[in-house]
């Protein structure tokens, strides 16, 4: 069974570019829609920790491309917990984030890839997760954009 590669998403925000870019690229940002803390160090090469709290844990991710307020593409494990993910230490999926000006605010495209280079039963199961929870996330993005307030695991 082929696993199907790529996540893509697309959502109109009602924020500017620069609004949506904090939320994407700082720590407090970060922290208001999609984790309870995050550390990042916005260059190619350098670490992003998503803070997930204790049922979930810490996700480190590597930043691969950063392009202020247009592109930020990270690197990361999101199948790190699971049953032999310590046997493909060097497996990542990609999620990129690209920002386009829209008439009712920014368009954000994410996609996220890889999913195919996982061992097949991984990758079903990641790639299955991970749908469900970028539709998820993002509608707490657009929440934390709308009202300024956290809104998570609800």
């Amino acid at each position: 069974m082929t696993v199907k590669d790529t996540i893509e998403r697309e959502v109109v925000f009602k924020a500017t570019r620069s609004e949506l870019w904090a939320a994407l690229t700082t720590a407090e940002g970060l922290a208001g829609w999609w984790c309870d803390g995050a550390e990042i160090d916005l260059r190619p090469g350098g670490r992003l920790t998503l803070d997930f709290g204790p049922e979930h844990g810490i996700n480190h991710a590597t930043v691969v491309a950063v392009e202020p307020e247009s592109r930020f593409v990270t690197n990361w494990r999101p199948f790190q917990d699971e049953p032999g993910a310590e046997e493909i230490p060097d497996l990542t999926t990609q999620i990129e984030f690209r920002l386009e000006d829209h008439m009712h605010g920014t368009l954000l495209r994410v996609r996220e890839s890889g999913f195919a280079a996982l061992p097949a039963a991984l990758g079903t199961k990641t790639i299955g997760e991970n749908e469900y929870g970028w539709d998820m996330v993002l509608t707490w993005l657009r929440h934390y954009l709308n009202t300024g307030e956290k809104a998570r695991w609800a």
